[in-house]
């Protein structure tokens, strides 16, 4: 990255330190959350591994304890989105309080910088997604899952479903609108959920700022409802989610723990509901996949308001590294795993998934370390990069612009 002395660089760095201030992790509090970023994002592409490579449990030939237990632990993809989704709402959304708050908001910067972080990783996940579904179309032994529907993550086809209207649909982050996802890049439903949320939020933020004009205040009121209603009603319901995490900023902005050994108690309290929530998800006892979605989310946030008011003392440099470094590259994990496992699927016999004997379970490690190899790869064009193009897009509005949204 280049640091060079420079206006742009400075002009960050005095902007960022005025938002620091006001918007501030501890050094263990940041560390963490890097790392269940980072883990979520590992989550969703190990039950892929598991779910396209592997037997349904109950097709498994030994139900043995450990079974039960792997199958258990690598079931969580779904119930990682909702927490990445209390993650961006816990900063989005705080950052943008901060910035309407402090009468520094500019729509250009907020959406250069969402945009830059979003399509950066998103164009090449498209082209590279678009490339293995075509190679995998014309291996014979994998036709089915190309023209067929993978009933577990997809329908219809992928061959229905590789067009160029469908791609722009997910480039502008129309999928689950009014498009289905691009190929068989089945996480991408994700994504339009988190894009309208970064425009609706501060939409109906506006609303409350109380130095906006009053004209402007009905104009974004106006917005928001149109939003709401042009996401539809699923996309709207699962904003409550989103919330949440802006909600947690909010709390702990104004509230403080006690003495540190009732944090470590709240904090591990919190942490168990967690842990009870995420394994009721999964022998399904909740009344609906909304409601168990619900419960993750929420019981989330409240584990993340513990960790953010958890004790203040220095990480392990290798723990934070390592952290940094999964979470480094986890979005771009997120979006570019499943066409290559789709691939790598068809490749192998099509006649039946893998029993989870000792060979075949060190054939889906090395598949799930491919799979990081790969996506670390293309985040070092990508994702990586980040900061440096925002800066570059940036620099032509500084003289003009008060506020990076961060």
């Amino acid at each position: 990255m280049d640091v060079r002395p420079g206006k742009v660089t400075n002009w960050l760095r005095i902007r960022g330190a005025a938002l620091n201030k006001r918007f501030q992790l501890a050094e263990r509090a940041s560390v963490h959350l890097d790392l269940i970023r980072g883990v979520s994002a590992l989550a969703v592409m190990v039950g892929h591994v598991r779910g396209l490579f592997f037997v349904d449990f109950p097709s498994l030939a030994n139900k043995s304890l450990a079974c039960r237990i792997l199958y258990a632990v690598t079931g969580f993809g779904h119930q990682a989105v909702m927490i990445f989704f209390v993650l961006s709402g816990y900063f989005i959304g705080m950052s943008v309080i901060d910035s309407i708050s402090g009468q520094r908001w500019s729509w250009r910067v907020y959406l250069v910088n969402r945009l830059t972080r979003l399509q950066l990783v998103l164009i090449p996940a498209l082209v590279l997604g678009a490339l293995w579904d075509q190679i995998g179309m014309r291996i014979p032994q994998g036709a089915s899952f190309y023209f067929g529907s993978l009933y577990k993550y997809y329908a219809p086809s992928v061959a229905l479903r590789l067009t160029v209207p469908v791609f722009f649909g997910n480039l502008f982050f129309l999928q689950s609108i009014i498009s289905p996802v691009f190929g068989s890049n089945g996480p991408l439903w994700s994504l339009s959920y988190e894009f309208w949320y970064y425009i609706l939020f501060p939409a109906i933020a506006l609303v409350a700022a109380s130095w906006a004009r009053i004209r402007n205040r009905f104009l974004y009121a106006g917005l928001s409802a149109l939003l709401l209603w042009f996401v539809g009603p699923k996309i709207s319901i699962y904003f409550m989610i989103w919330l949440a995490g802006v909600l947690v900023g909010r709390v702990c902005r104004t509230r403080r723990f006690g003495a540190p050994r009732m944090q470590t108690i709240v904090s591990v309290t919190a942490g168990l509901i967690f842990l009870g929530a995420l394994a009721w998800s999964r022998i399904q006892w909740f009344s609906s996949e909304t409601f168990a979605d619900y419960m993750i989310g929420l019981s989330f946030a409240l584990w993340l308001y513990t960790l953010i008011h958890g004790a203040r003392e220095a990480v392990s440099p290798a723990y934070a590294n390592a952290a940094k470094t999964l979470s480094g590259f986890s979005y771009t994990l997120y979006l570019t795993h499943f066409p290559v496992l789709l691939l790598l699927r068809g490749l192998f016999d099509p006649r039946g998934n893998w029993q989870p004997d000792l060979l075949h379970l060190l054939c889906g490690l090395a598949i799930a370390l491919l799979m990081l190899v790969y996506a670390y790869a293309v985040a070092e064009f990508t994702e990586a990069r980040t900061a440096t193009v925002r800066r570059r897009l940036l620099q032509p509005w500084i003289p003009r612009t008060k506020e990076v949204a961060r």
